[in-house]
């Protein structure tokens, strides 16, 4: 594929310092310095200009019905070129033929031709006596210069009929300007001017004056006052010529006239159209891979057929250009023709021009360090010119030359020339910027590397002082600093002690202990006086990397070696080479977030606006930027061992902007052995015993005091110490006595724990399990302490016994454990109570569950155990009598229950039910069980429903069919209670977990049942106690 300049060959013109739209005006025509053919050559015919020539040379032969053409462009927009041309035509016929050919009317007459510029002031006759002057009939109008008077439309017809005449008239507003400011009577130059070309324009209308034609150039918005003068000369026409004044644009906007005429007027020689394909194909074939991988919205269709149309300039110009073109002082076509101009210049100028490397001109290809270009694009727009000298170019010092240095390419230079391209607009509602995906589209070329490009619009988004973001995401730029110059200046105000104050503060945060194993406090570079340590606390202290030298600072060494905690301190530093940059990045930080938050609380800027944006990700690279910094300077980690201090180095990896700096400084501390995880093991206890608790009795304090003096001793999580200490003395291992630890204490007494298992209703008979410790003999005794000479429990399991009062004795057959004290067990006596009436006779029975203690009453409200009446059978209750107070006695052993007390009824009904709210809550003690896995469940399911709660439950699982294959859980004690819902689990745990889920038979025993019930208990004797 050919470059630019292997296919295109520029004018010699592009490359002189004065050009021919820059000189060039009606003026030339009429002196005829103009060379036709010259001219010609570089001269593109536009659609406008063909019909303006077509309505003249119509108007020529006595056929046109426009007499005015009026050529409506504004300032700068092929005018003046459009008059020239049709003026050369007139007068040349055979020039004429060869351009138009048999387009036009064939004219043999000769074309009179008048040209006069509004420039050109210096016409003491005004405009009346140039144009006679110029045909030669000056005197014809003499009655009209002393004094000056406007010809009427008569004189007018007298001076122009003859042969075909050209009026061309340009500039005309400049001279009514000047115009104005010549007083003639009681009038100006200006209102006779207005008078003249009047009746000039209605004369053109007589049948007289049908072959000629005036052309006049309109110039109605830079122009003002002249334009309404010459617009109120054809409100008058209209009253009297209807429609004689044809609108003519020489060049269209809409239509690529531009980019033919840049063709025609910059280039001698330009490819076929098969050469222009290849460029077009291979641009192509560039935006589509852009597309598909999502980084433009540019159709590579459109983008083909542009340039085929286009060529050798990108289609994307023409819409750049229109952004500016109605600048008030903007020359449009004219203007566009000089910068193109210009651009073509600096790409094909030099020995290794960059039209050898490029193959389209594309709206960034202005050299900004040319003087001459540099001055055009500030004409354009005057306001950006700070904006272009610190974001694009200047002198190497601007922020797009930096970058590209840094990135050792141009692109960010094109995509900031680019942008200032498309930010020339300086007209109310015009468009403004680029958004990525365009500036994408636009940048791409076959062989151009855009990997980075996003990137390297982000990072010039936070870098450039003077460039914005709208709401629909086009960069453009303005002539007022942004947040990223706010952000800079906010910087350079702070001093290194504020930058040192806000990394301390940020390493306070990104260190704090959150599990607080490892560590437990943080210091920031404090001074010396300010580390206390404590034995309980291992303390991190992070500190400024040693100017003089590597390791740790010579301070610190001496504050460590004075230390008696030395296990208690760990020190976090590292390179000192970076910590300018963790200063830099330190204030910007700062600045940042003083930024958003003046954006978000004082000023309530939406989220939404494009600075809030702009801050925000000026944030996010801040932050990152800071992380980075903390990571390449505290790189090292000092820590306490048996050889002393020692380094390490540590890596601090960020994730998503974060880090959680404890877990690494623990993983590294693990890498070292220095950190423990699990103090769980015996191995743990062994350590304890061997390096710190030397002695076999100890105060632990002592103990914890040398885990912080002892520099080999290992770390931990803080409480690990203390909770081993508990759990070997809940094992036995150790002992411990008014704060003294014994890590080898005597073995313990033998002793023996009594259950009572179950209790028959009837009988009261009671089923004890007895469980020997540190023995396996139990010896029993009645109402007195057992010794080995007394009766030997054979059954430990399942003791039955209706005594009130028993002791237990174990004995240890190895003789390990010494003989421990005896155990005396008593039983509780439940008492019962019933009234009913017997012929009118309030009575009352009662009950004990065990026949060997005597039943005490009183009726009175006196204490039975003092006062009471001996129980033999159910007696009279006294009228009157409130409150039944019963008590169960054995004084010979000293056994007496607790006082059962109630109220005595007013009335009583033999078939008395017992109403209990149900809200009350109760417990039946009553056996209930289920033999299989039907029943379990049922009974499991019945007690849900009344959120029953059971306690001393004995569950059996085993393998349906294998009765070798079980599982038994006892839970005795009435204060250990469970659901239904927990036995389920304990059921589906034990059927999965211990029985690899076979097929199961279940069966269920529980004695105490307790929920709050809803329905009424018909109840006989029944022992109901509230809780």
């Amino acid at each position: 594929m050919k470059t630019l300049k292997e296919l295109c060959i520029p004018r010699e013109n592009v490359f002189e310092g004065m050009n021919r739209e820059d000189v060039l005006d009606l003026d030339n025509l009429k002196n005829g310095s103009i060379d036709a053919k010259e001219f010609f050559e570089e001269t593109y015919v536009t659609e406008g200009m063909e019909s303006m020539y077509d309505s003249a040379f119509r108007r020529f032969a006595g056929k046109g019905a426009n007499g005015i053409i009026r050529l409506t462009q504004n300032m700068g927009g092929g005018k003046s070129h459009a008059m020239i041309s049709l003026g050369l035509l007139a007068q040349n016929p055979s020039l004429r033929k060869k351009i138009l050919g048999s387009k036009i009317e064939n004219v043999q007459d000769e074309i009179r031709v008048v040209a006069y510029t509004g420039r050109n002031n210096d016409i003491p006759y005004g405009i009346w006596g140039e144009i006679a002057t110029q045909l030669g009939k000056r005197e014809q109008f003499n009655n009209y210069y002393s004094p000056l008077e406007a010809p009427g439309q008569s004189a007018w017809v007298e001076l122009l009929k003859g042969s075909p005449l050209l009026i061309l008239l340009d500039e005309l507003p400049t001279y009514m300007e000047y115009a104005q400011t010549k007083q003639i009577g009681d009038g100006t130059l200006a209102t006779m001017t207005v008078t003249a070309l009047s009746n000039l324009f209605n004369a053109v209308g007589k049948a007289e004056l049908a072959n000629v034609c005036i052309i006049i150039a309109d110039l109605k918005v830079t122009y003002e006052v002249g334009s309404q003068l010459i617009q109120r000369s054809f409100k008058n026409l209209d009253s009297e010529i209807s429609r004689s004044a044809k609108n003519i644009e020489p060049v269209r906007a809409t239509s690529d006239d531009l980019y033919m005429i840049l063709r025609k007027r910059l280039f001698k020689k330009l490819p076929d159209e098969a050469e222009v394909k290849v460029i077009a194909t291979a641009y192509k074939d560039t935006v589509n891979k852009q597309r598909q991988v999502g980084s433009t919205n540019a159709n590579a269709d459109t983008t083909y057929s542009g340039i085929m149309d286009t060529y050798p300039f990108h289609l994307s110009i023409k819409d750049l250009f229109a952004r500016f073109k109605e600048n008030s002082n903007f020359q449009q076509t004219r203007g566009f023709i000089r910068l193109s101009r210009q651009m073509v210049k600096n790409l094909f100028e030099g020995s290794d021009p960059k039209a050898a490397h490029q193959y389209l001109i594309n709206p960034y290809d202005f050299d900004l360090n040319d003087t001459d270009m540099s001055s055009m694009i500030r004409d354009i727009k005057p306001k950006l010119t700070v904006a272009v000298a610190h974001d694009i170019i200047s002198a190497g010092r601007g922020v797009a030359e930096e970058m590209s240095r840094e990135m050792k390419n141009d692109t960010i230079i094109d995509i900031s020339k680019l942008l200032l391209f498309s930010s020339l607009g300086d007209v109310t509602g015009v468009l403004q910027g680029l958004s990525e995906p365009e500036i994408i589209g636009i940048v791409a070329a076959p062989e151009k590397d855009l990997t980075d490009i996003k990137m390297l619009i982000t990072e010039y988004k936070t870098k450039a002082w003077y460039l914005y973001v709208d709401k629909e995401g086009r960069y453009f730029y303005k002539d007022i600093k942004n947040i990223n110059a706010e952000m800079r200046n906010t910087v350079d105000s702070y001093t290194l002690d504020i930058a040192k104050q806000e990394i301390k503060k940020l390493l306070e945060d990104k260190l704090k202990p959150t599990v607080r194993d490892c560590y437990q406090n943080v210091l920031v570079f404090p001074a010396i006086d300010e580390i206390n340590l404590s034995n309980d606390k291992i303390t991190l202290v992070v500190f400024e990397p040693n100017v003089s030298g590597g390791g740790l600072h010579p301070d610190l060494n001496t504050f460590y070696s004075g230390t008696n905690l030395k296990n208690r301190v760990m020190f976090l530093s590292g390179n000192h080479d970076t910590m300018n940059v963790l200063y830099e990045s330190a204030k910007e930080h700062k600045a940042i977030n003083t930024i958003i938050h003046r954006l978000k609380y004082e000023e309530h800027v939406a989220e939404t606006d494009s600075q809030y944006i702009l801050a925000s990700d000026i944030q996010i690279k801040t932050n990152l930027k800071l992380s980075s910094a903390i990571k390449e300077t505290f790189v090292t980690l000092y820590y306490p061992t048996r050889k002393g201090i020692r380094s390490q180095e540590i890596t601090m990896n960020f994730t998503e902007n974060s880090f959680n700096a404890e877990k690494q400084i623990r993983d590294l501390l693990i890498s070292v052995e220095k950190f423990l995880m699990d103090t769980s093991t015996d191995e743990f206890r062994q350590k304890i015993e061997a390096r710190i608790f030397t002695a076999r009795q100890m105060l632990w304090r002592d103990v914890l005091q040398r885990a912080a003096e002892t520099e080999s001793w290992q770390w931990y999580k803080p409480s690990s110490l203390s909770d081993e200490k508990n759990k070997y003395i809940s094992m036995g291992r150790w002992t411990e006595e008014n704060g003294i630890v014994d890590k080898e204490p005597p073995l313990p007494e033998t002793t023996v724990s009594v259950r009572e298992l179950y209790r028959e209703s009837e009988t009261g008979d009671v089923t004890l399990k007895i469980i020997p410790k540190n023995g396996d003999i139990v010896y029993y005794e009645i109402n007195q302490p057992a010794t080995t000479a007394s009766s030997k429990v054979n059954k430990l399991d399942e003791f039955k016994t209706d005594e009130l009062k028993l002791s237990f004795l174990c004995v240890d057959s190895t003789e390990k454990h010494p003989l421990g004290l005896s155990i005396e067990w008593t039983k509780s006596v439940h008492l019962q109570y019933r009234f009913y009436d017997d012929n009118g006779n309030k009575m009352c029975e009662l009950k004990a569950d065990s026949k060997k203690v005597k039943i005490l009453y009183t009726t009175n409200g006196s204490n039975p155990k003092n006062e009471g009446a001996n129980y033999v059978l159910p007696f009279i209750i006294p009228r009157g009598a409130r409150l039944l107070q019963v008590v169960a006695d054995s004084s010979t052993i000293g056994i007496c229950s607790e006082i059962l007390s109630t109220e005595i009824p007013d009335q009583l009904d033999d078939k008395q039910e017992l109403i209990i709210n149900k809200l009350t809550e109760v417990t039946l003690i009553r056996k209930i069980s289920a033999t299989n896995a039907v029943e379990t469940y049922a009974l499991l399911d019945l007690y849900r429903n009344h959120n029953a709660l059971f306690s001393e439950v004995k569950l059996g699982i085993q393998e349906r069919g294998n009765d070798n294959n079980f599982v038994e859980l006892l839970c005795g004690g009435k204060d250990v209670t469970c659901s239904s819902e927990s036995i389920l689990a304990v059921i589906r745990d034990f059927k999965v977990k211990l029985m690899n889920d076979v097929d199961i038979d279940i069966q269920i025993e529980t004695k105490n049942q307790s929920s709050k019930l809803d329905k009424i208990l018909k109840i006989g004797w029944l022992n109901v106690r509230k809780n």
